[in-house]
Order: C-alpha cells, then sequence, then structure tokens
C-alpha cells in the first residue's frame, strides 16, 4: 500500500480526482458565491461514474478547451487498462473552505478553494489496494458565476510530481521443462533459447512457443503482452499455464517519456511448475521409424492407465526451428485427423450388440452382396454364418442386419460411452470424433460399419481397443501424468473377453492376417474407410489392435489416408509398430 500527500499550493484537478460534497454559503455585503461544496459534489458523482459528458461540464473554460468528453472518457479508459485497474473511487479527505469575497466580485474576478481528496486504486498488478492524496483546484468565475475545476492529468496521481500515466512491468519465471515417463527432457530453456533435445521426435505432440499477437486470445491473462513467448501447439500449448508461471508485476507510474516515477504496487509471480509427459521417448522414436514416410497418424497407448505412449503424425514438426514463430499451427493428425473409421467401427457395434443381447458370438447371420442400400466389399455374399465370422471376415451386410435389430439410440448411446461425441481432454488438443444418432435407415446401417457420418481420429480408435484390452473398461486419454485417471466400464467383461476372442480370430484368420506376429496373440480389427474425393472413390486404410492379447501391454491405432484396403496396407504398418514397440512398452 502507498500513501503520498501534496502539501501547501493548489493541486491542478484530474479526471479521476475526488471532491467532497460539502454545502457552505457566505454572505457579506448581500452577496453569497455559489456552493463550492456544491460543485464539488457534482464532479465526485460524475468521476466516479466515468460520466465524460457531465465531467467536461463541471471543468474550467481553459481545460474545457483542451478536453472534450470524448477525449476525457478515452483517456480514463487508457488508463485503466494501461494500469490493470480493476477498480478507482475518489473520496473528499477534509472540508472545502468557502472564500467569502470582502464584496461583489468584480467582472473577470478568479477565487480559488483547496479539496483534500484521495484516489484508491486497486489493479490485478497490485496486491493490495493503493491510496494516493493531495488536494485539488475549485475555481469561481464571476464572469460565470460558477465553481469549475481547474484540472490537469497529474491530479489523478497526487503526490508524484510529473505524473502523466500508468504502467505494469512484468517479470517471468523461467519456463519449466517437459519431461517424458522417464524423465528424459523433451523441451527445457527459457525464452529464445527454449531447446527440444529430440527434435521433430514427437515434435507435434511436445508443441512450440511463440509469441503473443496483437489479437490476443481471449483465453489468456492479461498479462500476457504482444510479443510474450507463450506455449503455441501441443504440450507446450495445453500446459502453457502450469510450465509458464506467472510473473513479478509492478504498477508504476510514469512521466514524459514513459520514464519511470513510482511503483505504487506489485503483485509476486509463481514459478513454472515441469509437466511429466506420458510419453516414452524409445517407444515415440520406435513407432515413428515404423510408420516411416506414410502419410496419416498412429497412436500408441496403454490400455490400463489410457497414457499415450507414442502420438504420430506424418510430416514431421521440429520445434526448435520455430521458437517465436507466430501463425504457426502444425496438424497432429494422430490427435485432430478426423476419418471415417470404415470396419473398425464394428467392434463398437458389436460391443453394444452383445452387451444388449441382440447376438452371441454363435448368432447365425446371413451376408447377402447387398441389404437395405449395404454392400459388402468387393460384393462378397455369405450364405450363413456366425456372428463371430461377421467380424472375422468383416461382413458389412451381416453387421447392417444387427444395427438393424440394436437401433438407433442403443448404437447411439454405446459409442458414446466408448468415446466419441465428447470432447477429449482440452489437455491434448484433440478433435472430438463424433457418431451422430441416425437419423435414417440408411444413417444407422452405414454407420454400423464406419460410413454415414462416423468420424474419428486415431487416438479414439485406440481408445476403442483399449477399452475391449481393459476389460472394458476405458481408461480416458492422457498425455501427462499431471492429468488425473479417469475410468468408466462401457461393457461388462464377459463381452470385452468375447469381442477379444474375435479379433484375434481376424488376425489369425480374417481380414487381418497381415498383423500376426510370431509367438504373439494380436487382436485387432481392419478398416477400410470409403470417401469421394472429387467424385471418384478412395479409401483411407484403418487398422486397430492391442497385444498380448491375453494380458496386454498396447492399444495400437493406425490410419493411412487414401492407403487403400486395411487389411493390405494398415494392418503390416500396425504388425511393424508392434514389433517394436513391445519389448519397450512399460
Amino acid at each position: 500500500m502507498r500513501r503520498a500527500s501534496i502539501n501547501g499550493g493548489a493541486a491542478r484537478l484530474s479526471l479521476v480526482t475526488a471532491l467532497c460534497m460539502i454545502t457552505a454559503s457566505c454572505t457579506q455585503g448581500g452577496y453569497s458565491l455559489p456552493s463550492a461544496g456544491d460543485a464539488a459534489g457534482s464532479f465526485v458523482k460524475a468521476l466516479n461514474a466515468s460520466d465524460g459528458k457531465a465531467i467536461a461540464a463541471l471543468l474550467d473554460k481553459r481545460t474545457r478547451a483542451r478536453w472534450s468528453a470524448q477525449r476525457l472518457e478515452r483517456w480514463l479508459k487508457h488508463e485503466r487498462a494501461a494500469g490493470r485497474i480493476t477498480s478507482l473511487s475518489v473520496k473528499q479527505t477534509g472540508e472545502v473552505p468557502q472564500p467569502a469575497p470582502s464584496a461583489s466580485p468584480s467582472p473577470g474576478q478568479v477565487i480559488d478553494t483547496r479539496v483534500p481528496y484521495e484516489v484508491t486504486f486497486r489493479s490485478a498488478a497490485a496486491s493490495a489496494p493503493v491510496h494516493l492524496s493531495g488536494n485539488l483546484t475549485l475555481r469561481y468565475s464571476s464572469k460565470d458565476d460558477r465553481w469549475a475545476v481547474a484540472w490537469t492529468r497529474g491530479a489523478l496521481w497526487p503526490g508524484i510530481k510529473g505524473a502523466r500515466g500508468f504502467s505494469v512491468t512484468y517479470k517471468w519465471p523461467p519456463r519449466a521443462r517437459i519431461v517424458d515417463r522417464d524423465g528424459r527432457v523433451l523441451a527445457r530453456g527459457v525464452g529464445l533459447g527454449r531447446t527440444y533435445p529430440y527434435g521433430p521426435v514427437g515434435g507435434s505432440t511436445v508443441g512450440h512457443l511463440g509469441k503473443v499477437s496483437a489479437d490476443r486470445p481471449a483465453e489468456l491473462p492479461s498479462y500476457y503482452e504482444k510479443g510474450t513467448l507463450v506455449g503455441a501447439s501441443g504440450i507446450e500449448g495445453a500446459y502453457n499455464a502450469r510450465l509458464a508461471g506467472t510473473p513479478l508485476q509492478r504498477l508504476q507510474v510514469t512521466g514524459r517519456g514513459g520514464k519511470k516515477l513510482a511503483t505504487l504496487g506489485t503483485k509476486h509471480g509463481r514459478a513454472g511448475r515441469p509437466v511429466h509427459s506420458t510419453l516414452d521417448m524409445p517407444v515415440q522414436h520406435a513407432a515413428e521409424a515404423a510408420y516411416g514416410s506414410t502419410v496419416g497418424g498412429a497412436v500408441v497407448m496403454s490400455p490400463l492407465t489410457g497414457d499415450l505412449l507414442a502420438v504420430v503424425s506424418s510430416a514431421p514438426f521440429d520445434p526448435n526451428n520455430y521458437v517465436g514463430s507466430t501463425d504457426i499451427h502444425p496438424f497432429n493428425r494422430a490427435l485432430s485427423g478426423l476419418y471415417p473409421p470404415g470396419s473398425s467401427m464394428k467392434i463398437v457395434t458389436g460391443s453394444a450388440a452383445l452387451a444388449t443381447g441382440v447376438v452371441t458370438p454363435a448368432t447365425i447371420l446371413s451376408g447377402p452382396k447387398e441389404y437395405k442400400g449395404v454392400r459388402n466389399f468387393e460384393s462378397e455374399s455369405f450364405t450363413s454364418l456366425t456372428f463371430a465370422d461377421a467380424l472375422k471376415y468383416s461382413v458389412n451386410t451381416a453387421f447392417a442386419q444387427v444395427a438393424e435389430k440394436l437401433g438407433a439410440s442403443r448404437l447411439h448411446r454405446y459409442a458414446t460411452r466408448f468415446g466419441f461425441n465428447t470432447a477429449p481432454s482440452p489437455r491434448l488438443e484433440a478433435a472430438t470424433s463424433s457418431y451422430p444418432k441416425a437419423a435414417d435407415l440408411g444413417d444407422l446401417l452405414w454407420g454400423s460399419v464406419g460410413q454415414a457420418q462416423d468420424l474419428a481420429t486415431p487416438l479414439q480408435m485406440a481408445s476403442v481397443a483399449a477399452t475391449i484390452a481393459d476389460n472394458g473398461v476405458r481408461m480416458s486419454p492422457r498425455i501427462a501424468t499431471e492429468q488425473p485417471k479417469d475410468s468408466r466400464r462401457v461393457v461388462p467383461g464377459k463381452v470385452a473377453a468375447e469381442m477379444t476372442s474375435m479379433m484375434q480370430a481376424v488376425v489369425q484368420g480374417g481380414t487381418g492376417t497381415a498383423a500376426q506376429i510370431t509367438g504373439v496373440d494380436v487382436a485387432g480389427k481392419t478398416g477400410t474407410a470409403e470417401i469421394s474425393v472429387n467424385g471418384k472413390i478412395k479409401d483411407h486404410a484403418w487398422f486397430v489392435a492391442f497385444a498380448p492379447a491375453p494380458a496386454p501391454k498396447v492399444a495400437v491405432s493406425v490410419v493411412v489416408e487414401f492407403g487403400g484396403v486395411g487389411g493390405v496396407v494398415a494392418a503390416p504398418l500396425a504388425r511393424s509398430i508392434l514389433e517394436r514397440v513391445l519389448p519397450l512398452a512399460p
């Protein structure tokens, strides 16, 4: 808290100066001056209301010529912003003397009186209120027969000679480190010296530092000035508040040329705290090496914790090259790329049908080439087959019949339980996967096999596989150990066990044989998602899996943009990732 006072001399009244309301009159020889107290009270009321028009009307003629109502309001608004002022009040601290003329004032005569006042500021940059006190001048003009305020801007800061404005300075603490699950440093250093030891390995997930632009995002606190370094993507962005801490702030008064005249208050900052990422850099490096130059994304997840061990996105991004850059937004396909999931969605549809008793693995179905508009891949047909075989061979028409019995509401409900239609943790900076409730039969049937309006990220489909791997319990994906674990049972353990067995059969002798690994039981599901590009049908290739099936260590999802058939393209890619990461996975 700061207190200052003016002793002697008449002070000039500022826009935000307070005047007391004291009614007084003095009569001599039959003449009464208007009440100085009344004029002061009116001015105080106008100031505390920030009423520029009323303030201007109470200024003396010379001051009013320089300060219009609009200018007064702009100036007050500017100073509030410059000082991060949250409240400002003015009050009288003593009586206003009422001068007594010896006779009727002569034409042009000027009479001054002083008003003791105090200005109190509260600022986001000061931990305690700031009080400044002094005297203001009221001036009586016989020509106008009224009291008016003889004001200068310095009266806003009584007791500080030459004061002309507010400023706030900031001193930031060192930015904290980002480390992987075993303490390997992913980001360190301060300011433009921030470095990323692993470069492009996991670069778009770790993120980078950018600079605050003139149009500062609304979610950033006001102490982020233009040009301040801020987490702009990935973990750097999602955990910026934790990593950066808060700055030491000083509320200051400046004079001409911005010269610092006085510090009115301070607010202590908070040191940044490190972020412990769930990423495992050996696993990340192995997954990226296996993925190679493929276009798309892949996720490696721990089913028991939801921890993201590796996040692979094509188009490598090295944060070292972008420290302090503006308007750089790396696109992480693994977290934010939205693709129709194709037949990998049959894990969700099948689990919902098993959980509700619509089918069992042994239920006999038919698999015609076409069923109510739904077609099988390459027009295959099956006279009869079990539900387990319908998954094994990815028979669209069989699943369409199951979905018709299941119904739009139940399928939508189970998709939501698996994580669709729910925004991932904001810490992940990931897109929301969507499974809209079907509006008609066509959307219901096609949606059950991952077409229609279905859209999923590789992250979401890794979570689907992880839910089955974890005995039907979904662990919310997380990118840092600071995020609390969150779990929800999606399907009974019996259903998860049945689906695990069916997914193993997909790899052992169905559409996913290219994912087989000698000595390792892999449970998986292929997906081939059709999309129209300039009138031509193209396919995204999917494969989702977990291994080893008896005691899963990792769940994996892979998508290859315009890659073709999931079992031909994505399955062997997933096998390569699993072969490399299983020996390394925690």
